[in-house]
């Protein structure tokens, strides 16, 4: 039936027909597959232009990677060495009251605040509830103390004149960063002889 209606179509009217029948075939094609492949390939292009970016940036920082540790090399003296909290608290507060006999400052009462560890680094405290100096002592201290190594740095300072109005009693806290101590690697058993 389909047959024969198709075989007494003339010439023009097989062309067209046929013509038609692309354009759909064509049309499905393209709604059915094209499409969707076209666009999944702009969802990767976009992965892929991410991820050279991300790429070329990573290539840039490992660029930098030996003037980092050379920065680094110059500072880390200044940041201090990893100590067991103990030991970096005993260090803090000898170096302070150093730097205090130096600068003829009268540390009077003194007090370890809790260490705050980081992952990135400890932060050590002490809190200098009272001292006595004069002027120049105080600016010997606070320059002595910036520029000891280690990165100390005075958080809170409150200063008055006592009653004389020569010498300066005051309070102060004083901080200083270090790298975490090291984890202590697990000791392993020894293997058993027999």
């Amino acid at each position: 039936m389909l047959a024969d209606r198709l075989n007494r179509l003339e010439g023009r009217e097989k062309l067209g027909l046929l013509l038609v029948v692309l354009v759909l075939v064509i049309l499905v094609l393209d709604y059915a597959i094209i499409r969707p492949i076209n666009i999944r390939c702009g969802w990767l292009d976009g992965d892929i232009e991410i991820e050279s970016k991300t790429l070329l940036y990573q290539a840039g920082v490992l660029k930098m990677g030996s003037h980092v540790e050379q920065e680094f090399g110059a500072i880390r003296d200044r940041i201090g060495d990893a100590l067991p909290a103990a030991e970096a608290r005993r260090a803090m507060r000898s170096a302070i009251d150093a730097l205090a006999q130096e600068s003829d400052v009268a540390l009077i009462s003194v007090k370890d605040r809790e260490p705050r560890h980081t992952e990135n680094f400890d932060e050590y405290a002490l809190d200098i509830a009272d001292f006595e100096t004069d002027e120049q002592g105080l600016a010997r201290f606070l320059h002595a103390l910036m520029g000891a190594p280690g990165t100390y740095r005075v958080t809170r300072m409150k200063v008055a004149p006592d009653n004389t109005g020569k010498r300066i009693k005051g309070s102060m806290t004083v901080t200083r960063v270090t790298l975490p101590a090291p984890a202590a690697a697990p000791v392993e058993a020894a293997p058993s002889q027999g």
